[in-house]
């Protein structure tokens, strides 16, 4: 059954819609702007491309055969430089093939035209419901700064851009968010990081400043003599 109360929180994401098709994509258009909060639609991956250097997306509905592209390659190219932007393909024809190769980019879902509202809005519903359990696990730094703490990925905020970080920066960065209102010693970040190897004395200091030159100089506090601790946004209602 279709909660209401879940496809309300639609009017907080954006949705970027992809099809060469004009007349359902104007269709499909025309029902999503009911529900969220800004709704884009493109007929090619080239204006696809464009509006998401552009707008910050959080849900991209795209047909799966296009000209010049499809949109396993076209999803596979986004997953491989933002953080992970829900994906549903939308197509008219059902392959076994395409639908295989779309597993490891891990899709929301995957419905055949003709589709029905209901089976439309029990996706979305779906959807949401994935967006906003990821949304509970994502942290937003000072700096213009988020990491998803499930996937283990930095990236600008805006633009979802993924930052490029090394394994130990990722588990420093893990570390100060899972004690975010903590203020961490060196020989505690010593121990969790280096628990199996020897480390330098200045091991952590150079650890954190090459992390701040990544994610920003505010993003990680100096307590002087006692340890570091991570600066989050402050949440504005």
């Amino acid at each position: 059954m279709l909660d209401l109360g879940v496809m309300s929180c639609c009017n907080r994401y954006t949705v970027l819609c992809v099809d060469d098709e004009e007349e359902f994509l104007a269709y499909l258009s025309s029902i999503l702007e009911r529900y969220f909060l800004k709704v884009y639609s493109v007929a090619s991956v080239n204006e696809a491309y464009q509006i998401i250097e552009e707008q910050t997306i959080d849900l991209i509905i795209t047909d799966l055969y296009m000209p010049k592209t499809n949109g396993i390659d076209f999803i596979k190219k986004i997953r491989s430089e933002r953080s992970a932007i829900a994906a549903i393909f939308l197509t008219a024809c059902f392959e076994k093939d395409y639908l295989h190769a779309a597993i490891p980019l891990e899709l929301d879902a995957y419905l055949v035209k003709p589709v029905s509202l209901e089976k439309l809005f029990e996706t979305l519903q779906r959807t949401i419901e994935h967006i906003e359990k990821r949304s509970s696990k994502t942290y937003t730094i000072k700096g213009g700064i988020s990491f998803d703490l499930c996937d283990q990925v930095a990236y600008e905020t805006a633009s979802r851009k993924l930052i490029d970080v090394t394994q130990k920066e990722l588990a420093l960065l893990s570390l100060l968010l899972k004690n975010q209102h903590t203020i961490l010693s060196k020989s505690v970040i010593e121990s969790y990081l280096w628990e199996f190897e020897s480390a330098a004395d200045s091991s952590v200091k150079t650890l954190i400043n090459k992390l701040r030159k990544k994610i920003g100089s505010d993003a990680i506090i100096t307590h002087s003599t006692i340890g570091y601790s991570i600066a989050l946004e402050e949440l504005t209602v």
